[in-house]
């Protein structure tokens, strides 16, 4: 019974040593979103994305039509972010983080930097982006 229970205790540490913490679940969907951008890969791209997803008056398949233009018009997309900060409050959280975006369309070349706002919720298991683009 003794060694059960260590056994058990033992077992429990590790699956919890093993799961990644939400703030880092999340750092990893915006990598995977930056990923996209540079591949222009929309169904990459939409896997960041909540369904229920929703911003000022765009929902998810209007988000989804902009982007897939986007995708279609620039020869080149190129997007990172950084100095990222991360609030999570259980299955919410708000990422803030400045950006640089630059696209290419048959030579010419447009850049854009800012501050970003993005909301994202747990659903499941994963975090999705659920508001801020």
């Amino acid at each position: 019974m003794k060694r059960s229970l260590i056994c058990l205790s033992l077992a429990l540490l590790w699956l919890v040593a093993c799961q990644k913490p939400d703030s880092e679940e999340i750092r990893q969907i915006l990598q995977q979103r930056e990923v996209a951008l540079q591949k222009r890969d929309l169904s990459l791209y939409l896997s960041c994305i909540s369904k229920s997803y929703q911003d000022k008056n765009e929902n998810y398949d209007q988000l989804q039509n902009r982007i897939q233009g986007y995708f279609k018009s620039f020869d080149r997309i190129d997007y990172s972010a950084w100095d990222r900060s991360v609030e999570v409050d259980g299955e919410r959280a708000t990422v803030i983080q400045q950006f640089r975006l630059e696209v290419e369309k048959e030579g010419k070349r447009q850049m854009y930097t800012g501050r970003e706002r993005l909301f994202l919720e747990k659903e499941g298991r994963d975090w999705r982006i659920k508001q801020g683009l």
